[in-house]
């Protein structure tokens, strides 16, 4: 039997998700969020964990969670706020294209009497997309000097996290997946604009991807990974780009995207790779990535307000057995990777991993 909502409904299709019962609005989504956390703990200890604002020592008594909270109407509401031993948390969340005004998250600034008991302090944009550099750097100055750290994350990483926890008992396993099946079916928010975002990559770019872990991208799409499609002419010259010997052309490497900046290419020599979240040695490979792209900026004569999307990546991982197009298109997956890659192509899991088994 299928279920149906009538009021504020645009579709025929079913229900797929009890959390669809909520809503499908913006508050609906941070509900269901909000839930998950309230409901499992450890899943709530790896979010801030996520978040680069975990203690030392996680509360003992956990964390308490608050939707919607309101202490002085001239703040406004707080949509999800994490509260334990010494810790508070606050998340200011946007979906769709949507991201918090600067003026938005600098009143937490001002909020001096609730932050007084805490020593972790910590506000978080949640938003599809990231925020723009000079939006975080202006918030960062401010909430600095009260002590607060800030950060910001995407729906994509919270998509993944409720992947890879794995719950303790049957009840709060399908409340994970009836989680997934909403943000996915039911709220059809375009939680992130690709799981694989697929570039071709010439010779420049093959450099920059290998040496510097990096990767400019369209200032719209923000990936959870990203794998290059080496051209001919980058096993053509290993050497010179980095790649090691023996690599064929195609899809032979995959990177998780660590952290999305959207910047003016007039901005880019600004960025400090050690503002970014990362572990030292990926911040020493995004200096130099940085470097590249800079120097590229400058060698073709870049527009300086034009806004771009730097990627800055986890270590490339191999793949067993590289994907050319030809031997793609002749298995006929799901979804072909085109002979002339398009600005923002991407593929889901399921349709990469289904053409590398055609192709095994």
């Amino acid at each position: 039997m299928s279920l149906y909502i009538g009021k504020n409904h645009q579709s025929n299709a079913p229900v797929q998700s009890i959390f669809r019962l909520i809503g499908n609005d913006e508050d609906a989504l941070t509900y269901a969020l909000g839930y998950l956390l309230a409901h499992d703990q450890s899943f709530c200890a790896k979010l801030t964990r996520l978040l680069g604002v975990a203690p030392r020592q996680a509360p003992k008594l956990g964390y308490s969670i608050r939707l919607q909270e309101v202490t002085d109407p001239q703040f406004g509401r707080r949509d999800i706020v994490l509260e334990g031993e010494n810790t508070r948390i606050v998340l200011e969340a946007k979906v769709g294209g949507a991201e918090p005004t600067a003026q938005q998250l600098r009143k937490y600034a001002d909020e001096g009497e609730l932050w007084s008991q805490y020593k972790t302090r910590a506000v978080v944009a949640l938003t599809r997309g990231g925020l723009s550099e000079a939006t975080r750097n202006e918030v960062v100055s401010k909430l600095s000097r009260k002590k607060i750290s800030f950060s910001d994350i995407q729906w994509g990483q919270i998509v993944e996290l409720v992947l890879r926890h794995r719950p303790d008992s049957p009840v709060t396993k399908y409340l994970f997946n009836e989680f997934i099946r909403y943000i996915r079916s039911d709220y059809d928010m375009g939680y992130h604009d690709a799981e694989i975002e697929i570039q071709d990559t010439d010779l420049l770019n093959a450099t920059i991807y290998n040496k510097g872990w990096m990767y400019v991208g369209s200032a719209k799409n923000a990936p959870l990974y990203f794998a290059p499609y080496f051209t001919k002419q980058v096993v053509g010259k290993k050497s010179d780009s980095g790649i090691a010997n023996g690599m064929d052309h195609g899809i032979a490497m995959i990177s998780r995207v660590k952290d999305t900046v959207v910047v003016k290419n007039a901005d880019i020599q600004s960025i400090n790779p050690n503002s970014i979240p990362g572990i030292e040695k990926q911040r020493g490979k995004w200096a130099i990535g940085l470097h590249e792209i800079q120097k590229r900026v400058e060698s073709e004569g870049w527009e300086p307000d034009k806004e771009l999307r730097l990627l800055f990546l986890d270590r490339p991982v191999s793949l067993l057995k590289p994907i050319t197009k030809d031997a793609w298109n002749k298995k006929d997956p799901p979804k072909n990777i085109p002979k002339q890659i398009p600005k923002g192509f991407s593929l889901q899991f399921d349709e990469l991993l289904t053409g590398i088994e055609k192709l095994s």
